[in-house]
């Protein structure tokens, strides 16, 4: 072999060994990025995994499942301190969810038979669609001025009209009764729990007792984040 042969022979081992130098240099590379990729994944669901699951509760709820004060309502949409405690007491719960310190949620106690239970349904269609908070304080409103009227299946079905639902869907649900079953249980964990009269309402699990004017509502609240 002449020294030129030897010399191109030699060149072309020293180009292959820099291509396998390179290609090594990427997979490596591409592997800490896979690695960097999984770790970020695994993190993530790991947060996730740790956060409370949504369900079906979720849609009549406020504020978020770590504040440190749970508020349940048992309430019936055809009772008027239901209403009052909405119109007077509503706007604190609301304030507090947003601060992160309450999370409130909202379940149904059928009181006046068969129009409440329509009640329900409408609010729990419209919670379906993301609008429950919108809709219960607006039934209210419309009881408070119209009485059990309020609650005909036309005027709910109005009623998602006037606040800009997807009326087609929300009148097949009602129509249907869709979310009875899921009624039927939240109102039978409530004779369980003793709740034979709207509203009734637990801070922290304990039956509230005291005083509902917004300043007592208010501090028995942020006493119970202590």
């Amino acid at each position: 072999m002449t020294k030129k042969s030897s010399r191109a022979s030699s060149s072309r081992r020293s180009r292959r060994a820099a291509k396998t130098k390179r290609r090594s240099r990427s997979l490596f590379i591409a592997a800490i990025a896979l690695g960097l990729i999984l770790i970020v994944a695994v993190g993530l669901f790991s947060y996730l995994s740790g956060r409370k699951t949504q369900d079906a509760s979720d849609i009549t709820a406020l504020g978020k499942a770590s504040a440190p004060v749970l508020v349940e309502t048992y309430e019936d949409f055809l009772c008027p301190h239901c209403a009052d405690f909405t119109a007077e007491l509503g706007p604190i719960l609301h304030e507090l969810a947003d601060a992160g310190l309450v999370r409130w949620e909202y379940k149904y106690r059928v009181i006046s038979g068969t129009d409440s239970v329509n009640a329900d349904l409408a609010a729990e269609c419209a919670a379906n669609q993301g609008r429950f908070w919108e809709y219960h304080e607006e039934l209210f409103r419309r009881f408070m001025a119209q009485g059990k009227e309020a609650v005909f299946p036309k005027n709910l079905k109005q009623l998602a009209a006037d606040l800009n639902l997807d009326t087609r869907t929300f009148d097949k649900c009602l129509d249907t009764r869709q979310p009875l079953e899921k009624l039927k249980k939240i109102d039978s964990e409530a004779a369980a729990r003793g709740v034979n009269g709207t509203p009734t309402i637990f801070i922290n699990g304990k039956l509230y007792s005291g005083a509902r004017d917004p300043d007592t509502f208010r501090a028995a609240l942020e006493d119970a984040a202590n």
